[in-house]
């Protein structure tokens, strides 16, 4: 069984109910939806509330660090008191697109630091071409972290690793021009995760489509073969270290 460690599920062209049944059909046992500000996080508690095999995380996505204000902070704690939330994010910074400022993202950052160091539950990070940033304010973090759609090369694979992060493979690690498909054996092997990012980055074999958690069985595939381990050990280390992570009950194996 696998699990999928990062999907947005009320942004996928099919409902919910529908990707998670298409998932379990496919191998893959629990879907981790992510949330992206105070009411998406809202919509992803009440799903994972209807939807045995999901749970949620709350939080607020750099792209909306210019909207959040102390009462969306308020709303995200009191969230993550529901039944079904395991972590907070997806948060962190994002140079990249250049939708917010650096100065908006960083202070939403390090608010949500601190949220999830007060809550004692795990951080889901954004990292895109930002990434001593976010390592350099991570340094204030006392709770898991999982570094999420890692990009990295050796240099960033080593700094995780010294920290104990996890770090979570999507489907661009199948791409050509990965750097990070090049140092897989370089990852710690008990801290290693698989995403989709539903419905984005859809792995090279579907790729071109829009994505689904299902998919997260050809990210197992690739990392497996490049790895030269069967694709059984993949699933059962991966799901064990979500299991730990976002502390899954026992059955998922």
């Amino acid at each position: 069984m696998l699990v999928d460690s990062h999907a947005h599920l009320l942004m996928l062209d099919v409902s919910p109910e529908e990707a998670v049944e298409e998932a379990r059909g496919a191998g893959v046992g629990v879907v981790v939806n992510i949330g992206t500000d105070a009411e998406d996080s809202r919509k992803g508690v009440a799903l994972a509330a209807a939807l045995p095999h999901v749970c949620t995380t709350v939080g607020i996505h750099p792209h909306n660090a210019h909207a959040y204000t102390a009462s969306d902070l308020e709303t995200v704690a009191e969230l993550s008191e529901s039944p079904g939330v395991v972590a907070i994010g997806e948060v962190g910074l994002d140079y990249y697109r250049g939708r917010e400022t650096g100065e908006a993202q960083r202070a939403l950052f390090e608010d949500e630091i601190s949220l999830a160091n007060d809550l004692r539950m795990p951080l889901v990070i954004h990292c895109r071409e930002a990434f001593e940033d976010v390592m350099s304010l991570l340094s204030g973090a006392r709770v898991p972290v999982v570094l999420h759609c890692f990009e990295g090369g050796r240099r960033e694979v080593e700094e995780a690793k010294e920290r104990g992060y996890y770090i979570g493979l999507t489907g661009n690690v199948t791409y050509k021009n990965s750097r990070t498909a090049g140092v897989l054996g370089l990852i710690d092997a008990e801290r290693l995760l698989l995403e989709t990012d539903s419905p984005y980055l859809s792995p090279r074999p579907v790729r071109g489509r829009r994505n689904r958690p299902a998919n997260v069985v050809h990210t197992a595939r690739f990392v497996a073969e490049r790895l030269g381990v069967p694709e059984e050990e993949i699933a059962r280390t991966t799901t064990a270290n979500a299991r730990r992570l976002f502390g899954l009950p026992p059955e998922v194996e």
